[in-house]
């Protein structure tokens, strides 16, 4: 499923909680196993994580544009439009993240992999 597959499947009044509980829960019945359930537990809580910081740079952008657009900005306005430490924190934070979501999900997929196939 493609990257705008998915957000056209996803209901717009769908919070950041419930996105990342549902991913959360489909990556546990994937492992079914107490370590895949902590495992995707980290996941959830990165993914939520991931999403947040990336609301934090979108409200930051929003801003930013509105700001671009005012009939003449100022000069402070301008140079308070582009210094928001809360979009550069969330930066920073946001590439952990994803970090942490790379090493997790390589895990996630070495014990979907060693995982016997249930039979028949």
């Amino acid at each position: 499923m493609s990257t705008s597959e998915l957000a056209t499947s996803i209901p717009s009044d769908t919070s950041l909680d419930s996105l990342s509980r549902t991913a959360g829960d489909a990556l546990r019945r994937a492992l079914a196993s107490s370590a895949g359930s902590v495992l995707s537990t980290q996941v959830e809580e990165d993914l939520r994580s991931a999403l947040t910081g990336l609301e934090a740079l979108h409200s930051h952008l929003e801003d930013l544009v509105s700001t671009l657009l005012e009939p003449r900005p100022t000069p402070l306005s301008l140079v308070e439009a582009a210094d928001d430490a809360r979009a550069q924190q969330a930066l920073v934070s946001l590439e952990e993240t994803l970090t942490s979501l790379r090493r997790r999900l390589s895990q996630a997929a070495a014990q979907l992999r060693v995982r016997p196939e249930p039979t028949s």
